[in-house]
């Protein structure tokens, strides 16, 4: 991927995380700005990124694909970090998956060359984008979900208004009762194939099917919903029209978030069908992870002998935030909010404490319980010696709303030198 205009981004201390103090400076240069998170030459709260966390993510997740003969196009709205699809795509990640049509305009800006819209494609102006994207580069494979004919033949009816140099690629999504998108039944995924084997092969390619686990109602109490799920996509996969996978060089099957990754893989295994089967899994959270959600949920894998998940994921997110004020004595004030890290599933998690000019302290018992715009709230024991001036750093649960918080994040060593650092696209 052409990186180097963002090597030439300038930063100053207009840019939240970057010292007031700061000339203008390129991005590229960061690591030679000689600065250091625990020596408060950067401004506070923080959310920064372990680079031999990212390394170990990066190793540890390639190694079970490899052993599972698996393909990854992971979740790029998780991060929307160009510099981070570079890294996943250099590890040999099969494509990227994006959520809207605007984010996989910039990938297609950045140069990833296969885009998997993990969503519905709907609406003109998308579809022309879409359409747009194929004559700017005619090589490029872009695939989206369909999950009805009403949306097909919307797709269909904008495509014709600006034909595109070759089709779009559509996955027959499948959903489950009570879930998101999706059909939910096989008579309503036959209907589905039938549309998709009427469509004008100039514009629609019928390329596989997908689905989705991580919203199946009743996955918070037990792992057997997506058992079941995983199951019934087989079943509809294996029930397709033997006349809709002609002409196919192979048959994209996708699923897999970043918390039951490998149930999903491991029904979807179980496919036979009369052409070359390619699983393709979207964990997006993987090459951060985080301290709360889903690395519970892999824990939790990790140690049942039936899952095929055995290793163990570093959570690469950290903010870090001020003691601002201890005004009774069993609560503390942080320099954090929600403007800052993630409270859709989970309140940050207090893990480091760092006294500037003493270095690491006890942090003792800590709990974040509620989060304004710009403060957290912990609860601590009366005794606790935490002051105000002392620096805690907390994991943070779900990366998908974190990355969205911070334009620039830097990218620190396990001194928490600053080394490198990394820009949003949202």
């Amino acid at each position: 991927m052409d990186l180097k205009h963002l090597d030439n981004t300038l930063l100053d201390g207009r840019t939240k995380g970057i010292p007031g103090t700061a000339a203008p400076f390129r991005l590229g240069d960061i690591g030679a700005q000689g600065w250091n998170v625990m020596e408060e030459d950067l401004p506070l709260p923080l959310m920064l990124l372990r680079r031999s966390h990212l390394d170990h993510n990066a190793v540890v997740f390639g190694d079970y694909l490899t052993a599972h003969d698996l393909s990854l196009a992971p979740h790029g709205k998780t991060t929307m970090t160009p510099q981070l699809f570079d890294e996943q795509l250099a590890h040999g990640a099969w494509g990227i998956t994006a959520a809207t049509v605007q984010q996989a305009l910039v990938m297609q800006h950045y140069g990833v060359q296969r885009i998997l819209l993990g969503n519905q494609l709907i609406g003109k102006s998308a579809v022309a984008s879409v359409s747009a994207m194929l004559h700017r580069d005619p090589d490029l494979a872009f695939y989206c979900f369909v999950d009805s004919p009403a949306q097909l033949a919307l797709i269909e009816r904008h495509l014709s208004a600006a034909p595109p140099p070759g089709p779009v690629r559509v996955l027959l999504e499948v959903g489950v009762e009570g879930g998101r998108t999706g059909v939910r039944t096989r008579a309503e995924a036959d209907a589905l194939a039938q549309a998709i084997a009427r469509a004008d092969p100039q514009l629609i390619r019928f390329a596989g099917v997908a689905a989705f686990e991580g919203v199946v109602p009743g996955i918070a109490d037990s792992a057997d919903p997506v058992a079941a799920y995983a199951e019934a996509v087989v079943d509809i996969a294996t029930a397709l029209p033997p006349a809709l996978l002609n002409g196919l060089d192979e048959f994209i099957l996708t699923g897999g978030g970043s918390a039951h990754f490998d149930m999903m893989a491991r029904a979807f295994a179980t496919l036979s069908l009369p052409v070359q089967i390619r699983i393709v899994l979207r964990s997006g959270c993987y090459i951060t992870n985080d301290s709360g959600t889903y690395f519970a949920a892999q824990e939790i894998a990790r140690k049942d002998p039936s899952r095929s998940w055995s290793s163990t994921l570093k959570p690469a997110l950290e903010i870090w935030a001020y003691v601002q004020s201890r005004p009774e004595p069993e609560l503390a004030l942080l320099t954090m909010g929600k403007r800052d890290a993630p409270y859709d599933a989970g309140l940050p998690v207090p893990f480091a404490r760092h006294v500037p000019g003493k270095g690491t302290a006890p942090i003792g018992p800590a709990e974040i319980f509620a989060m304004n715009d710009q403060h957290a709230f912990v609860r601590l024991p009366a005794t606790s010696d935490w002051q105000v001036g002392d620096m805690i750093g907390s994991g943070i649960s779900h990366p998908c709303t974190a990355f969205d918080k911070w334009r620039f994040l830097p990218i620190v060593n396990d001194a928490y030198d600053v080394t490198d650092g990394v820009l949003t696209e949202f």
